[in-house]
């Protein structure tokens, strides 16, 4: 009994001690820091007796309990892990059998996991959701320049390059949209190649586009940077000039249209010879783009009676 009263006071003191060396070093007393204090000051007071004590019944000893519920959180965290693992693992070969790797030779069923392993599969598994996220920036990037390619074709009449007829609605509903209560400088001009399908008859459908190709640069390197050309029908254009008196339009459709017949086209050592007719229609509020469109198809029209090779304004 008295022995057993001397191993406790040692204990005691012991445990005192380790109480006041982690309070020196301000360490708090967690269960894995006192042990190891205790144990070195049970082996620095060098007692035989404890010394032999803790040999024999090392249990009392020891932090082992404490590292067998360390050990055994860590294999519950792992085993989370893992489990997370799998199902993104399994979600990504719905994305790409490529991205999904093989872990069932460190899954086990969970029974037991080697950490190595398991880290080598994150880093590995990493690496490849890396890899499929840069492949799925590429991807995505050259998606978005076909979208674009296909959407700027898909507004350019392919053979003349002037923009199309869905554009020139668009353009001139945006344009329209500021003149709803008011009167606008802007003026709509239609043209039209005169006698069209006589080139087609007598030099061939060739001639004809190449024609229809010259005259859309013609009218195109005629105007200021930034107006665009639309192709309205067959041979037949159409212009907006917005922002521009009527008597500046009127100068300009004069001048494409004598520029036009100044022209020469060769094609197969033939000269082709062209002229314009123009149809103006000006702004004037509340005006719908049928309005315009229809009102300067009817200028010309008139401009077609009187002769061609000449523009007429809509009444």
């Amino acid at each position: 009994m008295n022995n057993g009263n001397h191993i406790a006071e040692m204990v005691f003191q012991l445990a005192d001690e380790t109480f006041a060396k982690l309070k020196d070093l301000n360490i708090p007393p967690y269960p894995k820091y006192y042990h190891d204090t205790f144990v070195e000051t049970m082996q620095a007071n060098g007692d035989a007796e404890i010394l032999d004590l803790s040999k024999k019944h090392s249990y009392l000893f020891s932090n082992a309990q404490h590292e067998e519920l360390l050990s055994e959180n860590c294999f519950g965290l792992m085993k989370k892990g893992l489990e997370e693992f799998v199902k993104s693992n399994d979600n990504l070969r719905v994305i790409s059998d490529e991205t999904a790797i093989n872990i069932d030779n460190i899954k086990r069923d969970y029974e037991s996991v080697d950490t190595r392993q398991i880290l080598q599969a994150f880093d590995h598994f990493q690496d490849k959701i890396f890899q499929e996220l840069q492949s799925a920036d590429e991807t995505i990037a050259k998606l978005k320049l076909e979208v674009e390619r296909l959407e700027r074709e898909s507004n350019i009449d392919p053979l003349t390059k002037a923009h199309n007829r869905r554009v020139l609605v668009k353009d001139l509903e945006e344009v329209l949209s500021f003149g709803k209560e008011k009167d606008m400088d802007m003026h709509l001009i239609m043209f039209d190649a005169d006698d069209f399908k006589q080139i087609n008859d007598s030099f061939g459908h060739i001639a004809g586009d190449k024609t229809l190709i010259f005259l859309s640069k013609l009218i195109q390197n005629s105007l200021r940077r930034g107006t665009r050309i639309y192709r309205y029908g067959g041979e037949e254009f159409v212009v907006i000039l917005n922002r521009t008196s009527f008597e500046e339009a009127t100068k300009i459709v004069d001048r494409i249209i004598k520029e036009t017949s100044d022209s020469k086209l060769l094609y197969k050592n033939h000269d082709i010879h062209l002229t314009l007719s123009a149809g103006i229609c000006s702004h004037k509020h509340a005006m719908s783009a049928d309005d315009l469109l229809d009102k300067a198809d009817k200028a010309l029209y008139e401009a077609k009676r009187s002769g061609k090779n000449c523009f007429r304004s809509a009444h």
